[in-house]
């Protein structure tokens, strides 16, 4: 059965075992598209966002007109979701810095240490400082490795404006990076 199959089977019978069929199928991609947008270091908060987008796809199921792929639902739901989660987070301090988080091995020196950690958490306020939808597509595209198919399908966009995002958001980042002396961002 298709998902439209099974959400109109689910709504008549409400067994469970439906619906969790479609948790099996698309929760892998929900967590991915929630992870694009909350940005690195923030697995935990996808975990708990991505739980949330199954709740509320499950309570509002019943608003599924069918007048679009189920997917394309679900994925708007989710995005919207996490939209709103990072809208509330701002007003939150983090509770464990990025630094903490991305602590690693290396052979080079205190100093070469303290120069690339600045740099990023500089290129990771440049990013910061784009657009949602242009942030999404930069994380889904470099830091999931997402092709622009699979992003379009998340994003429920066509891939030609997927490349656009892309371009842009580039565009903008290497502006921005010259503007704050920040070398090497392509």
């Amino acid at each position: 059965m298709d998902d439209e199959q099974i959400v109109a089977a689910y709504l008549r019978t409400r067994d469970p075992e439906l619906f969790g069929i479609l948790v099996e199928r698309h929760q892998a991609r929900v967590f991915r598209l929630v992870a694009a947008l909350l940005g690195p270091f923030a697995d935990t908060d996808a975990q708990e966002v991505t739980q949330e987008v199954l709740l509320r796809a499950h309570d509002r199921l019943a608003s599924f007109r069918g007048e679009a792929r189920f997917t394309s639902w679900l994925y708007r739901l989710a995005y919207n979701r996490t939209l709103e989660h990072r809208r509330r987070a701002r007003l939150r301090l983090p509770h464990v810095t990025a630094d903490a988080l991305a602590e690693r091995e290396t052979a080079r020196g205190p100093f070469e240490e303290a120069a690339e950690r600045e740099r990023q958490l500089r290129v990771g306020r440049l990013l910061e400082g784009l657009p949602d939808v242009y942030r999404s597509v930069v994380y889904l595209h470099y830091w999931l490795d997402a092709t622009v198919d699979e992003i379009a399908e998340l994003l429920v966009v066509p891939a030609g404006t997927v490349k656009s995002y892309l371009s842009r958001a580039r565009a903008r980042l290497r502006t921005r990076a010259k503007q704050a002396g920040i070398e090497g961002v392509e």
